[in-house]
């Protein structure tokens, strides 16, 4: 099968067959077309908004005054 390149970085894809998480390290030769194409697609990058009130940030007390 033709290789489609070669990893220069560990990738974090979805099986294409299977549809389950896996990881492909440096080094890698890429010879599926899905695989590829999760690869050099931006939106399998885009984190989607969180619900309301998910922001990341902790909430923080007030400092006493004591």
């Amino acid at each position: 099968m033709k290789s489609l390149g070669v990893l220069a970085a560990t990738v974090h894809i979805l099986d294409p067959s299977e549809r389950i998480p896996a990881v492909l390290l440096a080094g890698t030769k890429v010879t599926e077309l899905a695989v590829a194409e999760q690869i050099t697609n931006p939106k399998c990058w885009h984190i989607p908004p969180g619900s309301a009130g998910e922001s990341g940030k902790t909430t923080r007390k007030p400092k006493s005054a004591y």
